[in-house]
């Protein structure tokens, strides 16, 4: 090819055309040589030759049969003289990539719930009715579709079986209603009292060894742990007598320090010491000097001292501080 070659693609001429017009090519004598590549020109050059070269050409004197392809341009790929080139590979790639899926929601007559799937608009209808008979649990056959666009306007149904989905204007967010004509009741598909279930009697579930009891059993966890539960009673009892001896230090009316966790520093004074209906162990009840509190002595409906609301509260007696702890004087009464 060499030097030859490049001319005959800015001329335009495909290696048969340029073998007609410029004889021999690729190694093969010149047309009149007598040789092989004679015979080859002769023949382009003919009658028939020529006929075969416009079918070839093509409408608007383009390569291999029709206008420039997708590939136009100048170069290898196409442009208007080599536009075949690029038909041809349209025609073997596709004229265009193929749509990817889109997300659409799906809901049902027969649930309250919404899914969002993803599906191709490739699918026939049917197809389509045969992918949601997993989502919304009713028989294809018994499904008619009606499509809903991203802001909910109807688009009309999905009635014909053998049509593509992309043929409908469907796009990301729409929703395809199925309304089911099998004779199933609304929530059918959501109420789990209708499932039947398999139920074991107590005596035949304790015989078995691979349970859960069973496994909890052999190494002695949750209830089956006798030690543990005895040592957690012990710290248990041993912190409410370790309370009611607090509590017993705790005169009636004395002033204290509250310090709970968390919390600032608050000074009260002791109003209650003992047991409670809402809670079990020892509590004491205080009156602090700031309405800081949660009530106005009564919990429950059950009163257990007096005091203006917001002012009383409850605490543990390790709280408690009891002492001369004098209300603090804030100065609020010399400005007045």
């Amino acid at each position: 090819m060499r030097g030859g070659a490049a001319d005959w693609w800015r001329r335009g001429l495909n290696v048969p055309e340029a073998a007609a017009v410029r004889g021999s090519r690729f190694g093969c004598p010149g047309a009149g040589s007598g040789g092989p590549g004679g015979s080859r020109s002769r023949f382009w050059g003919s009658r028939l030759g020529r006929s075969l070269l416009g079918a070839i050409r093509g409408p608007g004197g383009s390569r291999f049969g029709g206008p420039a392809g997708p590939g136009a341009g100048r170069g290898l790929g196409g442009g208007p003289r080599f536009g075949g080139r690029g038909a041809m590979n349209g025609a073997m790639n596709g004229a265009e990539a193929p749509p990817g899926p889109v997300w659409l929601s799906v809901s049902s007559s027969l649930n309250a719930f919404r899914a969002c799937k993803r599906f191709s608009p490739a699918l026939t209808i049917a197809e389509l009715k045969c992918k949601l008979e997993l989502v919304v649990g009713s028989p294809a056959s018994c499904m008619e579709l009606e499509l809903f666009g991203a802001e909910d306007e109807p688009l009309g149904p999905l009635a014909q079986d053998e049509a593509l989905l992309g043929s409908y204007p469907v796009t990301d967010g729409c929703r395809i209603h199925v309304t089911d004509r099998s004779g199933a009741r609304v929530g059918e598909f959501e109420d789990l009292s209708q499932v039947p279930k398999y139920e074991m009697a107590e005596s035949d579930y304790e015989k078995r060894t691979e349970s859960m009891r069973s496994f909890l059993r052999q190494r002695s966890w949750g209830r089956w742990d006798t030690e543990g539960s005895r040592r957690r009673e012990q710290e248990r009892e041993q912190r409410r007598e370790q309370e009611a001896a607090l509590a017993a230090t705790l005169p009636l009316g004395a002033r204290c320090e509250v310090r709970v966790p968390g919390q600032p520093c608050r000074r009260a004074t002791i109003l209650y010491v003992g047991e409670t209906d809402f809670k079990p162990g020892h509590w004491v009840g205080v009156r602090y000097d700031e309405p800081l509190g949660k009530h106005d002595g009564s919990v429950g409906g059950r009163r257990y001292f007096e005091c203006p609301p917001k002012y009383g509260a409850f605490v543990k007696p390790q709280s408690v501080t009891p002492g001369d702890f004098p209300e603090e004087d804030d100065g609020l009464e010399d400005e007045l």
